[in-house]
């Protein structure tokens, strides 16, 4: 048996190659699937390591080694006997670095083909410091190489980090500069007189590169359209608002500008030349983009948070009551609303009202009720509906059975809408984590408003602390992303002299996530001097809502006297307490 040349059998690809395919696997290119676990789409690969060692690694299952790693596995042998087999332990291998005097010569060495090649001049020595190589390799496959300069010539390796933007002359001298991803979209924009750069080897690599050039300009940034060109625009944007001064920064969205899924900025000046377009008239399409491109500051969301205000696109719902409308403003694009009262406060009489009301206007409800069946609920709304409490009592409807018929038949079309909108899931005790998850199913589904009833009869779990404040977190982001109102209805504490925050049931969490919290309180009739639109009067009310938390508005420790009927179910509300 011959002996093995080690430093050769570590530095050859067809070498490790071989013996992955000997173990069973499949390649293309330089990816393969695993042998060492049952792969049907490709996870792992070989690659050459900076020792020049080609060495294979799965990302599925972690599998890694060289070529004597891979025979040992081949072969069930240690490592030692695999070496033994030869003349001892494999040297390391010493890479000795080739010098280049032109880059033409780096390009007849590299493996595969080579397209074209980019230069990184330093705008201060007019030097090139680095070079990058569009190479397709002998599957098809697209990859950079870089080359940087060394003592003696040009070295195939990258320079230290950072690296530098393309073009950086270009830039010094421009005011507005466009960030893209590549450096032929970049040479693209410039032929139009259009100062642009890019970082070396494009998504995913951001932060490996000196963005310093761009401090104080205006940036606009231009992603490919796709998922890794979308994440590369939002890790340069974050590193863009580290420097000193800031740029003011714009982000272009490539499907306003009808490109195709992962087409860039050289895909619509290709499609312009197409279309007819000459160079003046390509340079200001491109232009009036570049100048229309959404501004992405820290002060960008303030301007767009007005714009949509303007055009009536943050809204509140409106309760059925004006005044708590006006004064709570609960009911913005995402916010989170307790609604909280002792038992037999009416809260959920007073809930079950505001539904049938958004649903009636067309507004898009649904509540899970985690108390009671469905039906428990639709006999309540129609009660309510039908102005007769009666209806909720069986013995009752035995005794006026043309009553009970009559109004079913007449609100059986609402029933069947509404109860549409109603969950119910007393046959089990839900925990926060599920009615988290149908919270967010809702919100997906575009429901505007989303209530739980009460939110207070979920699971307990050994820390309730750490498990309120993760559910509070969580759909208050979900509020926020879908743009919908949570409305939750809880429980106080057993004992309280008068409503308070810190009596809530749920803990601390509760009260500081939601940006609005009212306190239904029942008591005996009594008479308040209140103020409503048409002026200052004396009523008659048997409950008081208060206003315990209104961020969005300015009620906040105001009282709204309200009156519950027992002949129909529902409240009214009479105005604001004053005395």
């Amino acid at each position: 048996m011959l002996e093995l040349d080690k430093n050769h059998m570590q530095t050859d690809r067809a070498s490790l190659v071989a013996e992955l395919v000997k173990a069973g696997a499949k390649f293309k290119g330089n990816a393969c699937t695993c042998p060492f676990h049952k792969d049907h789409n490709p996870s792992a690969g070989v690659f050459e390591s900076d020792l020049g060692i080609w060495r294979f690694k799965c990302q599925a299952c972690g599998a890694k080694g060289d070529y004597f790693d891979i025979k040992a596995k081949n072969e069930g042998k240690t490592l030692a006997e695999i070496f033994t087999e030869g003349n001892g332990k494999p040297e390391t291998p010493v890479k000795t670095e080739r010098y280049y005097k032109k880059l033409s010569d780096i390009a007849k060495d590299i493996p595969g083909t080579v397209q074209t090649w980019y230069v990184y001049k330093n705008p201060t020595k007019g030097l090139v410091d680095l070079a990058v190589f569009r190479v397709v390799d002998e599957s098809g496959r697209k990859t950079f190489r870089q080359a940087s300069r060394g003592k003696q010539g040009y070295v195939l390796r990258a320079p230290a980090k950072p690296w530098p933007l393309f073009q950086r002359k270009e830039i010094a001298e421009a005011k507005t500069v466009v960030v893209v991803e590549g450096e032929k979209d970049a040479k693209a924009l410039l032929e139009y007189g259009i100062a642009a750069t890019t970082s070396p080897c494009g998504a995913g690599k951001a932060q490996h590169a000196d963005w310093t050039p761009l401090a104080g300009k205006s940036v606009v940034l231009w992603p490919d359209n796709d998922e890794p060109g979308h994440k590369h625009v939002k890790d340069i944007e974050k590193i863009l608002q580290t420097l000193d001064p800031p740029p003011r920064i714009a982000v272009l969205k490539p499907a306003e500008l009808d490109l195709a899924e992962k087409e860039d900025a050289s895909d619509l000046i290709e499609q312009l030349k197409a279309a007819g377009y000459d160079k003046a008239q390509i340079q200001q399409e491109l232009r009036g983009i570049i100048d229309n491109a959404k501004p992405h500051g820290i002060a960008a969301n303030i301007a767009e948070h007005y714009e949509s205000a303007i055009r009536g696109e943050i809204r509140a719902v409106q309760w059925p009551w004006p005044t708590l409308s006006y004064y709570s403003k609960a009911l913005l694009p995402g916010t989170v609303t307790l609604l909280c009262g002792s038992a037999g406060a009416s809260k959920s009489f007073m809930l079950l009202q505001a539904l049938a009301y958004w649903h009636e206007n067309g507004i898009k409800i649904v509540c899970f009720q985690l108390e009671e069946h469905r039906d428990f609920h639709l006999v309540r709304a129609l009660a309510q509906k039908a102005d007769n409490a009666d209806l909720t009592d069986p013995d009752w409807a035995r005794e006026n059975p043309e009553s009970a018929r009559q109004a079913y038949t007449q609100h059986e079309g609402f029933l069947d809408s509404f109860g549409a909108r109603i969950t119910a899931g007393p046959e089990k005790q839900w925990a926060l984590p599920q009615i988290a998850n149908w919270i967010e199913e809702q919100a997906k589904a575009q429901c505007r408003v989303i209530a739980i009833d009460p939110i207070t009869a979920a699971m307990q779990t050994a820390q309730p602390w750490i498990a309120d404040n993760a559910f509070l977190q969580g759909i208050k982001q979900l509020a926020q992303k879908y743009k919908c109102s949570i409305v939750l209805v809880l429980h106080p504490s057993k004992v309280f002299s008068r409503p308070d925050m810190n009596q809530m049931a749920g803990g601390a969490s509760y009260s500081r996530f939601a940006q609005a919290i009212l306190w239904l309180q029942n008591h005996d009739s009594l008479v308040s001097t209140v103020k409503t639109s048409v002026g200052t009067d004396e009523c008659r009310h048997n409950r008081t809502l208060w206003v315990l938390k209104a961020r969005n508005a300015k009620g906040t420790g105001m009282r709204l006297a309200y009156d519950f009927s027992g002949d129909n179910l529902t409240v009214s509300e009479m105005g604001t307490i004053s005395k």
